[in-house]
């Protein structure tokens, strides 16, 4: 254990000399790093910081002015305090010092007996430096476990326990989000160590070093490289020795992103052997069944009764910057889904913006439940919008492989056609909506939509009368006017001339099949861009 002033006070060489605290007492546990038996005036120039001087008060017995100069260096010094042993050439210590002192939470002790200050920097020394050794060996002992635990491959869960066990208190890794990744309780339960975990959490700031935060007085570390944390690692009551607690937990901090990079390089290979074997199907370099299947069984493709394409969306990069990033995150992200919801596929990348699959269905499974499972855990996860389009379901690989373009058409078409009930979509959800979504930003199928619809939104910004809503309401059940009249719940005369009137204005039949289809695609487009 470091001294502290108020250790070394108690020691029995200190005790001899009936110690007497006259100001600083609200610093006593002070870490002292070193003891210094000095009378010289300028020892201040001397000083690291945390030294505790001895001394006869022989450096302050000049003028008040020069003892408080003498002091104030002490202070600026960062010297841990000063013991004075009175004697017949100082028999106090002035005022005007002990003001300053008192200001500054300085600690200024005085010995009214004499003390063998030989002795007691001799049983100091020997404190400090066996702590040291103690501390030396402490660090080995982190360094070899945690050295053990990355050659081992342990994860998070692994290196938080271990991390626990040698602080000798719990500790919780955390996300950015506040939402415990992992931890081990040590003299509590979990459930009381966890409680209200978010809002207790919220109350201690993030800060990008190691230090004692909130309300709680929790030890915390950022986890991550410098700038670019992505978790923090907390020690909720840490223990007295503040030194041992922050090299344990800045080292518990590095082995856990030391395991994050190796994770990461390990799935980056294994999505790289998968994209690799995706992109030989779609380009129809594999074109035996046995081979496929050889293949996907060896990059841990499960057989299943009969596989189904999957394309998983997510938005543009904004840049090509970001686009590495973004098919980081996005590819990483969908494996992790996999890996949660149990669910076997090869994955690779399609573009900077999506991800395709080949997935297995289990025996006795339907498409649609392994498929909801799926768009349930994506959506799940915290990252951005994603949408999951689905190609065909087949007993053969090749011919499932080949449905991918479909399923790249869906994703991309649903994603642009915004978000949706639906967990997942087929090419019979899109159809004309998706093909609408596709080009409604083409200037032609936008001064399409003004050539049809103009003179309607134009009677609609000036009078508001529900003209646009009916033709909407018309179009969708068909030109049916008696289903027409049920559904808006109007008698017929009225909706008659409410339909004429929309004739008027736009200036063609609406009853014509070729009138309302045409005008049923502007306003699909002209809804889609709203």
């Amino acid at each position: 254990m470091v001294p502290t002033v108020r250790s070394i006070l108690a020691t029995a060489e200190m005790r001899a000399g009936r110690p007497e605290v006259l100001t600083g007492g609200s610093q006593l546990d002070r870490a002292v790093r070193w003891v210094h038996v000095s009378e010289v005036e300028e020892v201040a120039g001397l000083l690291e910081g945390e030294e505790l001087i001895l001394s006869t008060g022989l450096a302050m017995s000049g003028s008040a002015d020069a003892a408080v100069a003498y002091v104030s260096a002490l202070i600026d010094a960062g010297a841990a305090g000063l013991v004075i042993e009175l004697g017949e050439r100082f028999r106090s210590v002035p005022q005007p010092v002990l003001d300053v002192a008192r200001d500054a939470e300085f600690p200024v002790v005085v010995l009214h007996r004499q003390t063998r200050f030989v002795l007691v920097t001799e049983q100091v020394h020997r404190e400090i430096v066996a702590d040291r050794f103690d501390f030396v060996r402490f660090a080995q002992q982190v360094h070899e476990t945690f050295t053990a635990l990355s050659l081992d491959g342990g994860g998070p869960d692994d290196i938080v326990r271990a991390g626990a066990a040698i602080a000798g208190a719990s500790m919780v890794l955390e996300d950015l989000n506040r939402r415990v990744v992992a931890f081990h309780a040590i003299g509590r339960p979990a459930a009381g160590l966890l409680a209200d975990w978010e809002r207790r959490s919220r109350l201690c700031p993030l800060v990008e070093h190691t230090a004692l935060t909130g309300v709680e007085g929790w030890l915390t570390t950022p986890v991550g490289n410098r700038g670019n944390a992505w978790g923090r690692l907390v020690i909720p009551n840490p223990v007295a020795d503040q030194q041992r607690s922050g090299m344990l937990i800045e080292r518990t901090a590095q082995a856990l992103q030391l395991s994050r990079m190796v994770e990461r390089d390990q799935l980056s290979l294994q999505l790289q052997a998968q994209g690799g074997f995706l992109t030989e199907l779609l380009e129809e370099r594999i074109v035996d069944e046995t081979t496929a299947s050889t293949r996907a069984r060896a990059l841990g493709l499960t057989a299943g009764s009969r596989y189904v394409a999957v394309v998983v969306q997510s938005d543009a990069p904004a840049d090509a910057t970001s686009a590495l990033r973004a098919r980081r995150r996005l590819t990483e992200r969908v494996a992790r889904t996999l890996g949660a919801a149990r669910l076997s596929a090869v994955s690779g990348l399609l573009g900077d913006d999506q991800v395709g699959l080949l997935m297995s269905i289990p025996a006795g499974t339907t498409d649609d439940a392994v498929l909801t499972a799926l768009a349930q855990a994506l959506h799940a996860e915290d990252g951005g919008r994603l949408t999951v389009g689905v190609g065909t379901t087949d007993a053969g690989l090749l011919r499932t492989a080949r449905s991918l373009r479909i399923g790249q058409h869906v994703a991309r078409v649903a994603h642009e056609m915004g978000p949706s009930d639906r967990p997942f979509h087929r090419q019979a959800d899109i159809r004309l909506h998706g093909l609408v979504a596709q080009l409604r930003d083409d200037p032609r199928v936008q001064a399409f939509v003004e050539a049809e619809l103009d003179p309607l939104l134009e009677h609609e910004a000036r009078h508001g009368d529900g003209l646009l809503d009916l033709l909407r309401m018309y179009l969708a059940v068909g030109g049916n006017k008696a289903e027409l009249a049920r559904t808006a719940h109007r008698n017929r005369p009225s909706l008659y001339a409410k339909l004429a009137r929309i004739e008027q204005v736009l200036g063609v039949p609406i009853d014509d099949p070729a009138s309302r289809l045409s005008l049923g695609v502007a306003l699909m487009a002209h809804d889609q861009a709203r």
